[in-house]
């Protein structure tokens, strides 16, 4: 007969808590979506009333309410000075093309513009790259990658043409491992089989994990915002008062909840005590949650816009800047930033962008746009009988203290629709 024993195992495992579920998930919703949220709230939980007007006389005395349960009920109150938010005149639409607008010039402006143009209510494009080309009379692969840069505005994904293709595109916006992005392949399997589905793919126990909660947070349908012509509430107002940055988190609408006094009259004491304080929890989570919410959002503006501060000046000069760089200024994780930033619109001086417009991929401290810039410029002084090739290109630049590999320059040429040195020369 085998031996029975008994093993003591010590180890330590971090466990989300409601609260903490409840504050990852309103730090990503925006603004109209948060007062949404909070309506859904009062809707949900009984305990919960929106008081207007005058505040209503009580109807149970002092000694009836429990202890837990203070300031004569508020959950919610007021606030006495409240920042008005007035919805942009940007839709989704024209958020788009003023993003292009940034990124792209001439005939790859004008691709973005129709592609933009032809997106159905989901964010997907209703034209093929063939129809798209043979309109403007461009080359299908310039078409190509300018969809490509399309895919990468906020809100990602955008300008695809499947629920895969999008998820590929906010999976490249997190900036996750290559791994997870091609896994998107296969989500058929995932739905039929984990085991076969991890197998498949070539993900760790761990890594499968990540990478389906990583899937809770893609939007299937990018455009989501139903009305394309929607106006955008943006959710941080920033702007320069005496060289000092100052960021306004602006706030959802005026909310005095009560708790409602008919449970209070009609439950026995120890019924009452437990529903009350079940809900009365939730509410108050939520209260807190909105309020990191906020904190979480303001310090994040601050570290941008401190960085970004010239384009507060001249609407134009970004510096590139990075979701890792960020949150190891605020000692807070990379994915936290991410979560902020997602969904989100900023109102400056010179128009209201995406919250993510303002994080620049850069080389050497340069940002991109810089760098093709430099590039274009090398390529219309060269001689045209002898033109420079990518590698030398690299050199150049290398001279000039931007450290760039000769792929990456003809990768940034390509996306300009400037030939290669052959196709250059002349004769």
């Amino acid at each position: 007969m085998a031996e029975l024993r008994y093993d003591l195992k010590l180890s330590l495992q971090l466990k989300l808590t409601p609260s903490v579920y409840l504050h990852l998930e309103v730090l990503q919703l925006p603004l109209l979506k948060l007062e949404e949220a909070i309506k859904n709230e009062i809707e949900e939980n009984p305990l919960l009333e929106l008081e207007e007007g005058e505040e209503a006389e009580k109807e149970i005395e002092e000694r009836e309410i429990p202890e837990f349960i203070f300031e004569g009920g508020n959950v919610f109150p007021a606030e006495e000075e409240e920042k008005t938010v007035i919805p942009s005149r940007l839709s989704l639409r024209e958020s788009l093309l003023q993003q292009a607008a940034a990124e792209l010039e001439g005939k790859e402006l004008e691709i973005a513009k129709l592609i933009i143009e032809n997106l159905d209510e989901r964010g997907f494009l209703s034209l093929t790259e063939n129809e798209i080309a043979k309109e403007l009379s461009v080359p299908t692969e310039t078409v190509k990658k300018v969809r490509e840069v399309v895919k990468q505005l906020s809100p990602a994904g955008c300008g695809s043409y499947s629920v895969k293709e999008a998820f590929k595109a906010q999976l490249q916006e997190l900036e996750v491992t290559e791994k997870f992005i091609s896994a998107i392949d296969h989500l058929e399997l995932l739905s039929k089989s984990r085991k076969d589905f991890q197998k498949k793919v070539g993900l760790t126990d761990k890594e499968l994990e990540e990478f389906l909660a990583l899937l809770k947070r893609l939007d299937p349908q990018p455009g989501n915002l139903g009305d394309f012509n929607l106006r955008i509430v943006p959710d941080l107002r920033v702007y320069l008062k005496d060289e000092n940055v100052i960021v306004e988190v602006l706030q959802p609408g005026r909310f005095n909840l009560k708790i409602n006094t008919f449970y209070l009259k009609h439950a026995t004491r120890e019924e009452l005590k437990k529903y009350i304080y079940e809900k009365y929890q939730r509410a108050i989570n939520l209260k807190k949650a909105i309020e990191q919410r906020n904190e979480t959002l303001k310090k994040i503006g601050k570290v941008v816009f401190e960085h970004q501060k010239e384009f507060l000046k001249d609407g134009r000069t970004l510096k590139p800047l990075s979701y890792h760089e960020v949150a190891e200024k605020l000692s807070i994780h990379e994915s936290t930033i991410s979560r902020a930033v997602k969904d989100k619109f900023v109102e400056t001086p010179h128009g209201v962008y995406p919250f993510k417009f303002f994080f620049k991929k850069g080389i050497g401290g340069i940002s991109t746009e810089s760098v093709k810039e430099r590039i274009k410029q090398i390529i219309e002084n060269e001689d045209k009988k002898k033109p420079l090739s990518d590698s030398k290109i690299a050199e150049i630049l290398k001279k000039e203290g931007i450290k760039i590999a000769r792929r990456t320059v003809a990768k940034y040429r390509e996306e300009m629709g400037i030939p290669s040195a052959f196709e250059r020369r002349e004769k």
